[in-house]
This record gives structure tokens, C-alpha cells and sequence, in this order.
């Protein structure tokens, strides 16, 4: 799904009109764009079929929804929400299956491969007490445990860049490459230069763009940081 090595996930967590204008106004950026992630409380105030419906008349970015958190249920229940999302006309789909277990995890990404949409998994959250009532070494096993099988497209933050380079390097270990895609850029205090030297492929960014005066000249702003900092990574 995603066509470059490096690119800006905008977050669209504002209501339906503003989303359109968004998309609308970057719609031309194929290179810096990589997809538009839709969220949770815009879906529940008009339908999921709606809102990807909406977005794909105005432009052709694939269309990740992140339920906010889909994955913790029980697999016949997770099954179930990936083929509702893949209904709607969803190109990929994120779970957090924190808390939830293995055989959930399966089941996600076994039904996601079953109706051909790309699976996502949240490893970290940005927000500092994520957690506190986890184990330690969880989000390692979630990683382990995606990878394999077969997850390639991962969620971290990028407010934590030593965390990125922890997530590289395990699947490195395994001889696997994976991309991440990173959220808590800029309020959130990271930066996306810094996430993408960590080891981050896709930044996902909200409130930056959503309230800029200018959300197209705010992504190939954002792109050109990236870009350069990508430029200066080494593997």
C-alpha cells in the first residue's frame, strides 16, 4: 500500500468538511503524501462507509482508519471489525492489540490478509503512562509476534526516538525490514526529522496540519525535514 520509502500520514481528526478541505488542498502532493489516517470519533458521528466515501472522491491517498483501539476483544470480534472496515472501502486498518493476547492478534491480521487490507499494529502510544499496566517487554513480544506473522507496518512514537531505533533493530535481528509509522509529532514534542533519523518511514501528523493556515505548504514543509533526515540515515 504505501508507494514510497518515506512520506506525511496526515491525522484527520476534525469533522467531515475540514477532512475534505484537507485532502482537497494536498491532493496534488503524491510524494509527500502517503495516505490520510481517519480516526474513531469522525466515523462515529457519520459512518466509516461515509467518511472513506467522501474522501475518495476527492482524492485517490489510501485511507487508514485507526478505530481507536481496535484488537483488544476477542477474535471472533476483531475478525468481524476487519471485515466491516474492509467493507467500507478502507485501505488499511490499525489495531492495539495490547492487552488482548496472541490468538487475537492472529486472528486480526489473519483476517485483514483475508480481506485484502494492509494490517497495522500499535506498538507505543505517545502519552507517558502507556504502559504502566503492562508488562515491561510487551510491546518487544507484540513486535516479535506480528512480525512473524507477516505484519510489516508498525505504529511508535515519535516523541520516543530510542524507541524507534529499539523496534529497527529487533526486526534487523530477525532479518526483517518493517516501516514504522509515527505519531506525536509537534504538540505532542516530537520532532519528524528526529523520529525519521530514529528509524521512523511515515510521520503522522494532526494538529500541524489541520491548523495551518496553509496545510499544503505545512506538508512540504514537514517533507523537506524529512527528506533530509532521511537522506542522513544509516540502516
Amino acid at each position: 500500500m504505501f508507494n514510497y520509502q518515506l512520506g506525511i500520514i496526515p491525522a484527520l481528526d476534525v469533522d467531515i468538511q475540514k477532512a475534505k478541505k484537507i485532502a482537497e488542498a494536498v491532493k496534488g502532493l503524491k510524494k509527500e503524501i502517503a495516505g490520510l489516517k481517519i480516526g474513531s470519533i469522525l466515523c462515529w458521528q457519520h459512518g466509516l462507509p461515509k467518511v472513506v466515501g467522501e474522501l475518495k472522491k476527492v482524492c485517490d491517498f489510501p485511507v487508514i482508519f485507526d478505530a481507536q483501539k481496535a484488537c483488544t476483544d476477542i477474535p471472533d470480534i476483531v475478525r468481524k471489525q476487519a471485515k466491516v472496515v474492509a467493507n467500507a472501502g478502507v485501505n488499511a486498518f490499525i489495531a492495539a492489540p495490547q492487552g488482548a493476547g496472541s490468538a487475537t492478534l492472529t486472528a486480526f491480521v489473519d483476517a485483514c490478509k483475508e480481506y485484502q487490507i494492509v494490517p497495522i499494529v500499535v506498538l507505543e502510544m505517545t502519552h507517558p503512562e502507556f504502559s504502566a499496566f503492562l508488562s515491561r517487554d510487551a510491546a518487544e513480544k507484540i513486535l516479535e509476534k506480528s512480525i512473524d506473522l507477516g505484519v510489516r507496518n508498525f505504529v511508535a512514537p515519535a516523541n520516543k526516538p530510542e524507541r524507534l531505533k529499539l523496534y529497527k533493530n529487533i526486526a534487523k535481528k530477525k532479518r526483517k525490514v518493517i516501516k514504522i509509522l509515527s505519531p506525536g509529532v509537534g504538540p505532542q514534542g516530537g520532532g519528524p526529522d528526529t523520529a525519521v533519523e530514529a528509524g521512523a518511514d511515515f510521520v503522522i501528523v494532526g494538529r500541524a496540519i489541520y491548523q495551518a493556515e496553509e496545510p499544503k505548504e505545512e506538508v512540504k514543509r514537514i517533507y523537506d525535514l524529512i527528506d533530509k533526515a532521511y537522506s542522513s540515515r544509516k540502516e
